[in-house]
């Protein structure tokens, strides 16, 4: 099914288990990411991810206007620099990064 394109997002989710005594400086990073982001094309908002992951894993959720504009800021230096400072901090190999196409529903309804 075909979606208008003013109703339609991309979310990236990105979580990450801190190693033992480091989830306050992982929860930093990424809470610099979040407010870094607001002003960069295509940026609709972030979250953090504090709690709730049955692995413990914490991390951000951010919304984009298409996969092009999250693509587009996760290859600029600030972010590629913000990531190598995360992996320092993060158990090895627990990064993991979902991404998605979604649509507002009530925006779909009245952009057709």
């Amino acid at each position: 099914m075909d979606y208008p394109a003013a109703a339609t997002f991309y979310v990236r989710l990105s979580l990450m288990t801190p190693k033992p005594g480091m989830e306050d400086q992982v929860l930093e990073l990424h809470r610099q990411l979040i407010e870094w982001l607001p002003g960069h094309p295509g940026f609709v908002r972030g979250s953090l991810i504090v709690e709730g992951d049955p692995q413990g894993r914490v991390g951000h959720l951010n919304v984009y206007r298409t996969q092009h504009d999250a693509d587009h800021v996760a290859q600029s230096d600030h972010v590629l620099s913000l990531r190598a400072e995360l992996m320092l901090l993060v158990e090895e190999e627990s990064h993991v990064e979902h991404s998605y196409t979604a649509i507002d529903p009530p925006l779909a309804k009245t952009a057709t």
